[in-house]
């Protein structure tokens, strides 16, 4: 269908609506954030938002407008995130309208000492006020999960326990650990899981591509016990995963003598955590055969 004359397509309202000063503008948005972490400002941080603005956290705590956006950052300020620097970049704007535009940023938190603490990814809704000053009225935050590890198709894993795009799979679990540290090391030596996140508290988040695993650290202040029930790992290799883990220094894996066509050995962690070993993969038996062939 041919346009009508003087009008555009959405993507050229998205070249064409916001001016390269406004582009500029709103970048000095995500700079002054930056400029307000490093000087530990929490109201200088919040300015480049809007009075009212909706504010999404990574963790998904909302705090509400301009005034929750510097009461939180406030708190971290003065707590964990003390003396820590915030890189933030603008990846992509979008103009929807010459006065409104999203965002799509990327931010890291480094340490005192220069380690990385933290690599956040947000998408913003940005407005241009009456007086024509830009403010961020939306803000959701996130932190980005590796791509999961693409791995051949192993003919002898093709049970009911094979991933499909009508049954959801777990992929997070969660420990409190004393030491949170340590623990990553462990899973990242001994099952190759990687570490993708540390908080200012010690909490490590790991993932083995397909599953996120928390080891998150336990206050002595707080009412949450150490430890958590079980979970489990799906292993090629009894053998070499035994050895493996008694050269870590923990027990040999006890074999289980149950019924159950899955989890043939359970084992634990240095803090005594539970877990359970499997070749097999934890999706149930195969369907019998049908001798009748019907």
């Amino acid at each position: 269908m041919q346009q009508p004359e003087g009008t555009n397509t959405p993507a050229q309202v998205g070249v064409e609506a916001g001016t390269q000063d406004d582009a500029r503008a709103i970048r000095a948005l995500w700079a002054e954030m930056a400029r307000g972490w490093a000087a530990g400002d929490a109201a200088l941080f919040a300015a480049s938002f809007a009075e009212d603005c909706d504010f999404t956290t990574v963790r998904g705590d909302k705090p509400f407008g301009r005034a929750g956006v510097a009461a939180g950052h406030d708190a971290l300020f003065q707590g964990p995130y003390a003396g820590t620097v915030l890189d933030a970049r603008v990846v992509a704007v979008r103009f929807l309208r010459p006065d409104l535009a999203t965002v799509e940023a990327e931010s890291t938190v480094t340490a005192p000492d220069g380690q990385p603490l933290a690599t956040t990814h947000a998408l913003a809704v940005v407005e241009r006020t009456a007086q024509r000053h830009w403010l961020i009225s939306a803000f959701h935050n996130m932190i980005p999960a590796p791509r999961p590890v693409q791995q051949a198709p192993d003919s002898k894993d093709s049970t009911v326990d094979e991933p499909t795009a009508a049954r959801p799979r777990l992929r997070h679990l969660a420990i409190v650990a004393r030491d949170p540290e340590k623990l990553a090391e462990f899973y990242s030596s001994v099952f190759a899981m990687e570490l993708f996140h540390r908080d200012p508290d010690g909490s490590c988040f790991l993932s083995d591509g397909y599953l996120s695993l928390a080891l998150i650290k336990h206050q002595l202040d707080g009412e949450t016990p150490v430890g958590f029930n079980h979970f489990g790992f799906h292993i090629e290799d009894t053998a070499a995963t035994t050895e493996a883990l008694v050269a870590a220094g923990t027990p040999k894996p006890a074999e289980r003598f149950t019924n159950r066509p899955f989890a043939e050995y359970r084992a634990m962690d240095p803090e005594g955590n539970w877990f359970d070993l499997s070749e097999h993969g934890f999706g149930g038996p195969r369907p019998p055969s049908d001798s009748t062939g019907s």
